[in-house]
């Protein structure tokens, strides 16, 4: 029997089943926990470089993990800091614009509910490890600090005085200054950082001001080796009375030395080559003649090729631009019309692909190996850089020469006077050379690190672009500075020596020497003679064996006849250095008398001009002492030994004086007494005591210890 419920029964069922909340939510239900979270510290200053670590508490959840973030980058960068899962934060090591950034920590059971602390980026304290020099006298100086957590904008404080300072790296700066006469004592060098954080550092060093300097006769003796074609008693002197910065800023103001133009018809470069002679041994800007031989050297042009008409300016130009900026030099040399023809850049022709003919690349690609860059990529000290494989970075690739050498083309000689410019002009010297137009290159190039010459531009746009990539390269500073430091004071500099005068090519200015422009010449060539490295062996008891070089040639003869006040016409002069090897404008190659890093055999040791010491090379240069002390070099070259000859009656002074003047007082004792051997050997008789002084004057001219300078 069916039976159905009453209507009245099933509606108060149905309510029942509402209130009981059978089947569904009902009115009274607990709604979810919150989930929280909180970063502790809420606020923090953290510097560059340092780091900081944070916690983070969450509620309302049995998930208490937790993602950090920086700025809403999970785990952060290497720009605004990073940050591990362990809430380990680890700042950048360069406080980015920005420096107010947020660290979050997001709940790993809702990414809705985070925390955030505030953090404030500061700049690291500044640490000083050491400062060089670590004496100087009053008035203009300079100073390299080293240390750590430098940054940009950086001072260095001396005696709690701001200097003019230049930052290099995070570990170096360089600055300038005055010392007065209040200061003389131990001046504390400390640095400080810029905001944000700025501070100064907790270590310092310490400067020693000293009135001045004394500078003793062999540290005249040595630096004058240096910065001169020979000391002279009149030099030494003078070196002595002033100090050695007086007498270089004497040497930039001296007046230039110069070269007569050779008659047309003249043939021989030996007129031209006495000339260089007469101006090294009598002329008193000793200093510009020495950096332009130096500059010769490196920018090598030669009578090989080239005229004595062509040479006669070319050796002008390195004479007038040896104390101006190597971006000069890069462009007279480049123009000028005796480089022009060596290495074939004058009369080079646009490539004409009808033809099949291309620019010629000897000069593009000779201006970069030997004269600027070098081969392989370097680092600021000189060292190789090296790819992953262990293997030496090439600094440039053919393409590239190729594109060079197509940015210098049009040029040609200059115009005769009174004759018109053509495509191909006749060879004339006088002057640098003249593009014409429609021979140069109109397409693109493409240069070093992708700097593009745009299509369509005049030859002349074209050159100052392409020296002006080579100019401002990285490898540039170093490689100049090595190659002028060997040929000045070092055949192995070390990297640290070959840095700080690469810091010096690229501020421009050196102990308020130079303009504060890149590549500042005066500035380069202060560095390098007044570097600590080139200073060491002043005192003889600082002599390090691996320092100096062997004397070149024409470098061996003009010591030697400066010390004893030589004058001469040249000739023999030119006569004696051809016979050894190294005949004034005529090297054989592009690649000088001698490379740079020739090797001495069986050592590891750097020795360029131990290239041209073969056995016969020795027995000339054994010859020439024997002729200049025994013989005279007449006709033409005069000098005397009276000198030394009255000093011969006490040998043991007389030799001790020459030890003085050639070997700046270190002249071993086992030496001296074989030379008082010798003397005392030399037979009684009228020119018994000039005797004596030639033969002492030949056995240590002779010697590897004069032969060697340190």
């Amino acid at each position: 029997m069916n039976r159905k419920m009453p209507w009245a029964l099933a509606g108060t069922l149905a309510a029942l089943i509402l209130v009981c909340g059978c089947g569904g939510a009902g009115v009274g239900t607990t709604p979810p926990p919150v989930i929280s979270v909180a970063v502790a510290p809420t606020s923090s200053s953290v510097r560059a470089g340092s780091s900081q670590t944070f916690t983070a508490t969450v509620t309302g959840t049995t998930t208490t993990a937790v993602t950090w973030q920086v700025n809403n980058v999970t785990g952060g960068n290497s720009t605004i800091g990073t940050i591990d899962g362990s809430g380990n934060y680890l700042a950048p090591a360069v406080v980015p614009t920005q420096n107010l950034i947020s660290i979050e920590a997001v709940s790993v059971a809702s990414s809705t509910s985070s925390g955030t602390s505030a953090v404030t980026l500061m700049n690291p304290l500044p640490v000083v490890l050491g400062v060089s020099p670590n004496a100087v006298a009053v008035g203009a100086f300079s100073l390299t600090v080293t240390g750590s957590g430098f940054v940009s904008g950086a001072q260095v404080m001396f005696g709690g005085a701001g200097m003019a300072t230049t930052f290099v790296s995070s570990t170096q700066l360089t600055a300038t200054g005055t010392a007065t006469a209040s200061q003389v004592g131990s001046i504390s060098v400390t640095v400080n950082n810029p905001n944000p954080g700025g501070a100064g550092s907790t270590t310092s060093a310490s400067v020693q001001v000293t009135a001045a300097i004394a500078v003793t006769s062999a540290a005249a003796v040595r630096f004058l080796e240096q910065s001169t074609f020979g000391p002279t008693s009149a030099l030494i002197a003078q070196v002595q009375a002033s100090g050695f910065t007086p007498f270089l800023t004497s040497q930039f103001t001296a007046t230039q030395s110069t070269y007569p133009d050779p008659a047309v018809g003249v043939t021989s470069i030996t007129p031209t080559a006495q000339v260089f002679f007469t101006n090294a041994m009598q002329n008193p800007d000793q200093l510009r003649q020495r950096v332009a031989f130096a500059l010769s050297q490196i920018f090598v042009t030669s009578n090989v090729t080239v005229s004595p008409q062509g040479m006669a300016p070319y050796m002008r130009t390195l004479s007038a631009d040896a104390f101006s900026n190597y971006r000069t030099i890069m462009q007279d040399v480049t123009l000028s019309p005796a480089m022009g023809l060596y290495l074939n850049m004058v009369n080079n022709d646009k490539p004409n692909t009808a033809n099949g003919t291309h620019a010629n690349e000897n000069y593009s690609r000779e201006l970069m190996q030997l004269f600027t860059l070098g081969l392989n990529l370097i680092n600021e000290d000189g060292s190789l850089q090296l790819d992953a494989n262990g293997n030496p970075i090439p600094t440039y690739s053919q393409a590239q020469i190729t594109a060079f050498a197509n940015a210098y083309t049009g040029w040609t000689y200059p115009t005769v006077p009174g004759a018109t410019l053509v495509k191909h002009n006749p060879q004339y010297f006088l002057g640098p050379m003249e593009l014409f137009a429609t021979n140069h290159d109109m397409g693109a190039k493409t240069l070093l690190e992708g700097t593009v010459l745009a299509a369509g531009q005049s030859g002349t746009t074209d050159l100052q672009g392409a020296l002006d990539n080579i100019f401002n390269h990285p490898n540039l500073p170093p490689f100049v500075s090595d190659l002028l430091i060997q040929h000045l004071v070092t055949s192995n500099p070390s990297p640290a020596y070959i840095k700080r005068v690469a810091d010096v090519f690229q501020a421009g200015t050196f102990q308020g020497i130079g303009s504060g422009t890149r590549g500042d010449m005066q500035a380069v060539i202060a560095a390098i003679l007044l570097d600590p490295e080139a200073r060491r062996g002043d005192d003889p008891a600082t002599t390090v064996s691996t320092d100096g070089h062997l004397r070149e040639p024409i470098l061996y003869i003009t010591n030697l006849l400066r010390a004893f006040g030589a004058t001469t016409d040249g000739l023999q002069p030119v006569n004696f250095a051809t016979n050894m090897g190294e005949s004034p404008m005529r090297s054989g190659s592009v690649f000088n008398f001698f490379p740079p890093n020739y090797i001495i055999p069986g050592t590891t040791t750097l020795g360029p001009e131990f290239d041209l010491q073969t056995t016969a090379i020795t027995l000339v240069r054994i010859n020439f002492v024997n002729s200049f002390a025994f013989v005279n070099l007449n006709p033409g070259t005069s000098y005397n030994f009276t000198t030394y000859a009255n000093m011969a009656s006490n040998p043991s002074a007389m030799i001790d004086a020459l030890s003085a003047l050639l070997l700046h007082g270190t002249l071993s004792a086992a030496s001296k007494t074989a030379i008082m051997t010798a003397v005392n050997a030399v037979p009684a008789g009228t020119n018994q005591n000039l005797q004596r002084a030639e033969t002492a004057i030949y056995l240590i001219a002779s010697s590897s210890q004069y032969q060697v300078a340190r």
